[in-house]
């Protein structure tokens, strides 16, 4: 698939509830590239408070102050948001970023939670105000429409996911479909109030399209790819007690071995699925297609000198012995405007559609009464971390070509 465009459907706190939704519908799988953070204020990228972070060496672990799961941290036309919900919120959000957050010194890890406890207010607060505008319209979401819009949702995946399949993902990833459904409920209200703001203001023409293509010209470049398969054999890391270098060599010798197999006319598909070592071997070992900056360096560096039908010698990577075979090749080429017309469209809508619901959502913040107790504040030193809430895990798995 091309570069083209990925158009958001982020409209402030209006579709949160999509978020954990996908993730009971993605389930766990195999990705080749490496998984970027959330692509949100809270996500953690490699900036250069990251980097001073890491180069200093780790301040002692926080003194944890006890905070009253009761206490007002912000009223909202006189609804109270208290510690226990905000609480509650912080946690589950920490834990769905664990991935990224493990690997911070723990100063930087504290200053993340800071900014995602912020955040996390912000939707509430945003939340309570739709909440009234949902009330005051008397928009009404029924248990058929909320059914329909899984189903809806689940046949766009690939491959599609009917709803027995959604409720049975639901309840292995400790998740309470009851739950999830009253979260549709409240996502597909919100929906409808801003639908109301949108009306025509969105509209797209071929002439906006055609004007942003010929404006992001590097956007719809499609970068040099190869389809390859692979072989891996991992060292045997079963008994914690054995001789790392033993286990290489042991590793390395099987791979040699196979290697001599496939050179001799052994068919490369069959003793992928046989021996490899990595999730891809239940198709022959075959990875697709992928760019560069997909793979891990060594794999790549190999893998992008071959042509398509040679094997590689064996090579070493942080995940064992590879044997690659390239099966594939394609040339850089732009995406022709016809093809990447509808994305753009997609795009250019979300975004009008992102503008409008956040000045909406603005206009309620400026018109509401939103007051802090003095006691109050959105940083304490520890949020709550109370009973953890049923909640989808986060799926992160990747093949063993990348990591």
């Amino acid at each position: 698939m091309n570069r083209v465009i990925r158009g958001t459907n982020r409209f402030g706190a209006v579709l949160l509830w999509c978020a954990a939704v996908l993730v009971v519908l993605a389930g766990p799988g195999c990705q080749k590239e490496t998984p970027t953070a959330p692509d949100d204020a809270e996500a953690v990228s490699a900036s250069p408070a990251v980097i001073s972070a890491q180069q200093e060496p780790e301040a002692p672990a926080p003194t944890i102050v006890p905070v009253d799961l009761g206490t007002v941290v912000v009223t909202v036309n006189g609804q109270d948001i208290r510690e226990a919900e905000l609480g509650q919120r912080v946690a589950l959000r920490m834990r769905q970023l664990s991935g990224q957050l493990a690997n911070l010194p723990p100063q930087f890890a504290g200053q993340v939670q800071k900014q995602i406890r912020q955040r996390v207010l912000d939707n509430l607060i945003t939340e309570r105000l739709l909440n009234e505008q949902v009330a005051a319209a008397d928009v009404q979401v029924t248990d058929a429409d909320i059914i329909a819009e899984i189903e809806k949702k689940g046949a766009e995946q690939n491959p599609p996911v009917t709803l027995e399949d959604f409720k049975a993902r639901v309840q292995a990833q400790g998740g309470n479909f009851e739950q999830i459904k009253e979260e549709f409920r409240k996502g597909m209200a919100y929906q409808k109030i801003m639908e109301g703001q949108w009306g025509d203001k969105v509209n797209v023409t071929d002439e906006d399209a055609q004007a942003y293509y010929d404006g992001h010209p590097k956007e719809f470049e499609n970068a040099e790819q190869i389809r390859a398969s692979h072989i891996l054999i991992k060292p045997d890391a079963t008994d914690p007690n054995a001789d790392p270098n033993e286990t290489m060599a042991l590793a390395k010798a099987e791979a040699d071995k196979l290697l001599k197999q496939v050179k001799e006319g052994g068919d490369f598909a069959a003793l992928a699925k046989e021996h490899s070592d990595c999730p891809s071997s239940a198709r022959g070992g075959d990875l697709g297609f992928f760019a560069r900056g997909a793979m891990v360096k060594p794999f790549e560096d190999v893998a992008f000198t071959m042509e398509p039908n040679d094997i590689s010698d064996v090579v070493e990577t942080k995940f064992g012995y590879h044997i690659i075979k390239v099966t594939d090749h394609k040339d850089p080429n732009a995406v022709p405007f016809e093809q990447a017309k509808a994305n753009i469209v997609a795009k250019l809508v979300n975004e009008k559609k992102s503008t409008i619901s956040q000045e909406y959502i603005q206009s309620l913040k400026d018109k509401a009464t939103i007051a802090y107790p003095e006691q109050a504040t959105t940083e304490p030193n520890q949020p709550a971390t109370p009973a953890e809430p049923n909640q989808p895990a986060t799926p992160a798995a990747s093949d063993s070509a990348t990591g």
